[in-house]
């Protein structure tokens, strides 16, 4: 349970499973997960994690080269600024919509509510947007807010940190408003 990730398993594993010839491929793959799971060592990240990563360092991971598979198209980028641009705090909570139809939005979506975690007060932070005839929400926090409970409420589900939720049968207007409900339902809840 103190692990940040099935990575650092396994990297904690590799010395007693074979003779250390893995190579830069496998370290560079183990340590990418890591930093995935960890979003770069911020959350859930112990003195094992940084151990783990050491040793994958030493197996010749490239800090480099793994922060180049994280990089993402301009497209990508610029939509995830607007997306960020467009926000607005609801409590401890960054909310965000788009209307865009790109086929990368999901992924920019994904990225806007990791990095609205990084603005003062802001526990939580919820991106919704289209996906065919469905509102998908991306929800993220850091630990003080629980998205999972908040998406249970509209019907997702996801974990502590981690969360989404799909809404059909209504607009964009509208899954703002069932947002901020269930925000509402938790904030009471907690009480």
């Amino acid at each position: 349970p103190n692990s940040s990730s099935t990575c650092e398993l396994i990297t904690e594993l590799l010395p007693y499973l074979s003779d250390n010839h893995y190579g830069r491929d496998v370290a560079e793959a183990l340590l990418s997960g890591i930093m995935l799971d960890t979003r770069n060592f911020v959350l859930h990240a112990g003195a094992r994690t940084f151990e783990a990563a050491a040793f994958l360092r030493n197996c010749g991971a490239s800090t480099v080269t793994v922060k180049g598979f994280f990089k993402s198209g301009f497209n990508v980028y610029k939509e995830r600024a607007s997306i960020i641009a467009d926000a607005h705090v609801y409590g401890d909570c960054a909310i965000s919509r788009t209307e865009s139809l790109d086929k990368d939005v999901r992924i920019a979506a994904s990225q806007a509510a990791d990095e609205m975690l990084g603005i003062n007060g802001v526990h939580a932070s919820f991106v919704l947007f289209h996906s065919g005839d469905i509102i998908n929400v991306s929800a993220r926090s850091l630990g003080v807010i629980n998205v999972q409970l908040i998406m249970e409420t509209l019907g997702g589900g996801g974990h502590l940190t981690m969360a989404a939720a799909q809404l059909a049968d209504c607009d964009m207007d509208d899954a703002v408003r069932q947002l901020a409900a269930a925000i509402d339902k938790y904030r009471e809840e907690q009480k």
